[in-house]
């Protein structure tokens, strides 16, 4: 089931001598997801594996929220205001072909 392990490190702590492991992707992990998913020939199974697996394997309700992806190509930001610094997402200033539908 679906998990992310977003890691929002300023520029300046990742690009160092001794930098923060991790990529930044709380911006477009459903996003990332879809293309993988689509790419593996399975986007069929990711509604369940981002909003079903976890709940039944805890034994917890499913929650009853919905987002829609659309297949929209959008541009993925160089870099995002992060206090006096700035966060770079993954796979910034490459374009993803799937978009959560605000």
């Amino acid at each position: 089931f679906l998990g992310t392990d977003s890691a929002p490190h300023a520029r300046s702590a990742k690009e160092a001598a001794c930098g923060c492991a991790g990529c930044y992707t709380a911006l477009h992990a459903l996003e990332l997801y879809a293309e993988a998913f689509e790419a593996a020939g399975a986007l069929d199974k990711l509604e369940s594996f981002a909003s079903f697996h976890g709940a039944d394997f805890y034994g917890l309700p499913r929650n009853t929220d919905k987002v829609t992806l659309e297949k929209a190509a959008w541009h993925v930001p160089d870099s995002l205001p992060f206090g006096d610094d700035v966060l770079v997402p993954l796979r910034a200033g490459e374009t993803l072909q799937w978009k959560l539908r605000e």
